[in-house]
């Protein structure tokens, strides 16, 4: 039985749980996902988030399938990577994901990250080539040229919805000005300590719903304790919120998302935090402005595009030299 867990209208028509699972994981995720997906549909969960990078594709698809919920109650996001962002390789990569998860169609495809790439092959071995340098050069492939392939899947029933994710404002501007099918999702980095407040106001105005990645703020991402700052569920407006309403302190920073509007996706292969993790309750608008203060200050990006890929990807803007 699905979860008793908000949902949001798309502009694309489709309803979306706002409490879903992501399948992000390391070498071992594809294991772990099979076993835990099948966990959170049999907890509720209705929202999966995957993509062609994680290698979970094929065992959420699996995991979905053996659980015996149908496929049509069921909303699963998949993304485009950088290195397939060249028109003639879109098509193909989707047919590729849409087979590793044995689907007929994916509900929401989105670009990864805004940057294009070389393309190697599609191997997963040849899709984060980096130089001498330890950087991934990236390449001139308009956002729109890729966007229109991406409008054809949809039209050819490929998939339903469409999105983007790490965009600011300005790209999303620019892409809403050409854009045929408006992007339905921005999947962005959301937490305490990067509460988005520009976006989040911005997406609101031009109906383009948000998913929160790394809603606990990654304290496990083994760059974000150089960043000197304090572990999110340790925050006191956390741990006061998750005494006043008898909840976790994670369970806090989810239902703080979903009472800003948005969408978020946890991961977890514990069964017990799996189950604790899809928990809806209503919080007070004091308690949510409360966490919200936490990033506005000083915000702490944890999932750093130059960190992960190398200096050529600054699509944020944040590492230019005065």
């Amino acid at each position: 039985m699905a979860a008793n867990v908000p949902t949001i209208k798309l502009n694309s028509g489709y309803d979306l749980p706002m409490i879903g699972y992501g399948t992000f994981g390391g070498a071992d995720a594809p294991h772990l996902v099979h076993d835990a997906a099948k966990v959170a549909l049999e907890a509720g969960y209705r929202h999966f988030d995957t993509a062609y990078l994680y290698k979970t594709e094929t065992a959420l698809g699996d995991a979905i399938r053996e659980s015996g919920v149908p496929r049509e109650e069921v909303f699963v996001t998949t993304k485009l990577w950088q290195t397939f962002k060249r028109p003639e390789h879109v098509r193909p990569a989707c047919e590729r994901s849409l087979q590793d998860l044995g689907f007929d169609y994916i509900d929401m495809y989105m670009f990864h990250w805004p940057m294009a790439w070389e393309f190697h092959g599609f191997e997963h071995d040849k899709i984060q080539v980096k130089d001498e340098n330890n950087d991934i050069k990236c390449i001139d492939v308009p956002i729109i040229d890729t966007w229109r392939e991406m409008e054809k899947l949809v039209k050819d029933g490929l998939v339903r919805s469409i999105g983007v994710s790490n965009f600011t404002i300005p790209m999303l501007e620019e892409l809403l000005a050409k854009a045929e099918i408006p992007p339905a999702m921005n999947q962005i980095e959301i937490h305490p300590s990067l509460p988005q407040e520009e976006m989040v106001e911005w997406a609101k105005k031009h109906n383009i719903a948000l998913t929160a990645y790394s809603p606990l703020g990654n304290p496990g991402f083994s760059w974000f304790s150089a960043t000197g700052h304090s572990k999110t569920l340790e925050e006191p407006a956390v741990l006061k919120a998750a005494e006043k309403y008898g909840k976790s302190p994670v369970q806090v920073l989810i239902n703080w998302g979903v009472a800003r509007g948005y969408c978020v996706i946890p991961k977890s292969v514990t069964p017990v935090r799996i189950k604790a993790n899809i928990e809806y309750f209503k919080m007070d608008p004091e308690d949510v402005e409360a966490i919200t203060q936490i990033g506005r200050e000083h915000p702490v990006r944890t999932c750093d595009p130059v960190l992960m890929f190398g200096p050529s990807n600054d699509v944020f803007g944040e590492h230019k030299k005065d």
